[in-house]
């Protein structure tokens, strides 16, 4: 759907919208669109408010941050509010960070005021469709991302963006103009960075699947930091390319919690990685998962930690969000301790 098409299509059936949510949370009743004077697209009065709305056909962290700014900056008397199709988890964290009020067309809501509080989740994606362009953070253009967020503050040309992360020029185009159009870069004649790093990791984290890559989960006798540096020595002498990621990587990066799951990725076919360390496959009570990664960028950036060979922190930080026992809390104290957007020397 088109900008201009979703905007008519949101102004005409967001009163509707609004009129049920604050029938059933305050039994108000009419709701009126006016003309915006400002950077909205409209103004409504609903619920004994007035909203400025603006609407957007992505719920991108970029396009919700500039979203909440421009509106904020000319809100007068209203109340931002956001119109997407779907609003992603990515999109929902950015607009909670910016007390951002939101709605989508899906049925989803987040609304705050100082007496009112409506929260609607679980309703489906009803956008979905077939033949979407192909994500910016699929596994091979990932790389895009992976390169910008090594190295946040650098200023980047196309052409060698396109050489360092060893993707053709024209598909890197092809990318910048999607992250652009997100709201995810800062442009300056032929220089682009991450607009914001924290923005375009969420963007990632949003669209990662940990279980695009080839796993293999089983046992090795041992546990925690020593069975990550039994697994290391086994995976050398044998001749293995490898990076540890998940709560080893975490571990050995900035120490936070004991843990018993090791996850390494490994160059090559993951099952002769597996006999080599002498993974007992598919036993209840698996301890270590043998990771063949959906493209080989996974290793860019990769580092010495605690004598560990590591994968780099952001995909860490990915990893972390897909994985057991204490790991979300592990990526969240990574992300807080800043260590993500260190620079690569």
């Amino acid at each position: 759907m088109q900008a201009h098409e979703f905007e008519r299509e949101a102004l005409y059936r967001l009163p509707g919208l609004l009129a049920e949510l604050f029938d059933e949370c305050q039994g108000t009743g009419s709701v009126l669109v006016e003309p915006a004077d400002s950077g909205a697209d409209a103004v409504i009065d609903a619920g004994g408010r007035r909203w400025a709305i603006q609407a957007k056909t992505s719920s991108s962290p970029g396009t919700v941050a500039t979203v909440g700014e421009q509106l904020d900056a000319a809100r007068g008397d209203a109340i931002p509010l956001l119109v997407v199709p779907y609003m992603t988890p990515a999109g929902a964290k950015a607009a909670a960070a910016r007390r951002l009020n939101w709605i989508d067309l899906s049925g989803n809501a987040s609304l705050r005021d100082d007496d009112l509080y409506v929260w609607v989740q679980g309703h489906p994606n009803a956008f979905a469709a077939r033949g979407r362009p192909a994500s910016p953070f699929a596994p091979k253009s990932s790389r895009v991302a992976r390169t910008l967020l090594l190295d946040p503050a650098r200023w980047w040309r196309q052409k060698e963006l396109a050489q360092h992360a060893d993707i053709d020029r024209g598909q890197v185009s092809r990318l910048v103009h999607r992250l652009t159009d997100d709201d995810l870069l800062d442009r300056d004649a032929e220089w682009l960075r991450p607009r914001d790093p924290d923005l375009l990791l969420d963007a990632w984290s949003d669209d990662y699947r940990f279980d695009r890559h080839d796993v293999l989960t089983g046992h090795v006798s041992g546990s925690g930091m020593e069975l990550a540096r039994e697994l290391h020595e086994r995976l050398d002498e044998a001749d293995v390319d490898h990076a540890f990621t998940g709560l080893p990587a975490a571990w050995a990066l900035d120490p936070f919690a004991r843990f018993r799951l090791v996850s390494v990725y490994v160059a090559g076919n993951p099952r002769a990685a597996a006999d080599e360390v002498g993974l007992r496959r598919n036993e209840r009570g698996a301890n270590v998962q043998i990771i063949g990664p959906d493209d080989r960028g996974v290793f860019d950036g990769r580092r010495d930690a605690d004598g560990l060979p590591v994968v780099a922190p952001v995909q860490v930080y990915l990893d972390l969000g897909h994985l057991p026992e204490r790991a979300s809390e592990a990526a969240e104290h990574l992300r807080a301790d800043h260590g993500l957007w260190q620079r690569d020397d």
